[in-house]
């Protein structure tokens, strides 16, 4: 369910590119034959898959902090790099666990750690998940807008009687609607004049999972289930 291999070599090029341009060409001349950044970012990446933990079927709930232990010489190598370095591993971080369809109930955190009893090139992860006790929380993305939906029914139209008003002309005033119970949710149509479609297909009411796609008006929305709040951590696994 984790494996990306397919897309490894382009991650991993893409990655160095990336941090060769935040250290001006830099990168290849003084890593050439040490540890490399990106050799970092695929432990985290292997971290993160193996701790991942399957809540339900649209729900991976992943580690969101990552304590990277280096040895000495590698340690002061990468922190010539200073914050730029973080930055490239959290983006790569980031845009692994979105292919991955998994959520951080936290704000994604990345350290470096010295590790004397480390030998040159030697790199070690440990993670701290959050515990489940997540809030999952409903939203709708459209144009590059997020908004909350509230347990029952939230309808969406381009008037200002609807819960969420969209400026489309497309969209009759109130035009369909997202239906929660805590759990499940569904869309309906709200006999719009255009339709709604899910798939491509004209719907009345159909059972939705995260990532559905809904097309109404001149825009397609994203229903997604999100990881709002986590009450405690977990030590850190091993």
């Amino acid at each position: 369910m984790f494996n990306d291999d397919k897309d490894d070599v382009g991650f991993l090029e893409n990655f160095e590119k990336g941090l060769e341009r935040v250290v001006n060409g830099a990168f290849t001349k003084t890593f050439k034959s040490e540890l490399q950044p990106v050799e970092i970012s695929g432990h985290i990446r292997a971290e993160m898959d193996a701790k991942a933990s399957i809540l339900s079927r649209d729900r991976i709930l992943a580690p969101n902090t990552f304590t990277v232990s280096l040895s000495t010489p590698d340690f002061k190598r990468m922190a010539t790099l200073g914050e730029s370095l973080i930055e490239e591993l959290t983006e790569a971080a980031t845009k692994h666990a979105n292919k991955q369809g998994f959520q951080f109930g936290a704000t994604l955190g990345i350290r470096l750690i010295e590790d004397g009893s480390l030998n040159l090139g030697q790199v070690l992860v440990r993670s701290n998940t959050q515990k489940h006790q997540v809030e999952w929380m409903p939203t709708l993305d459209v144009a590059g807008k997020r908004f909350l939906l509230r347990e029952g029914e939230t309808s969406i139209g381009r008037d200002a009687s609807a819960d969420i008003q969209i400026d489309d002309t497309g969209l009759s005033r109130k035009h369909f609607a997202i239906v929660w119970n805590g759990k499940n949710a569904a869309v309906k149509d709200l006999n719009s004049t255009n339709g709604t479609r899910v798939g491509g297909r004209p719907i009345t009411e159909v059972g939705i999972n995260a990532d559905t796609v809904i097309s109404a008006g001149r825009n397609d929305y994203v229903f997604r289930i999100i990881a709002k709040t986590v009450t405690e951590s977990q030590v850190p696994s091993e």
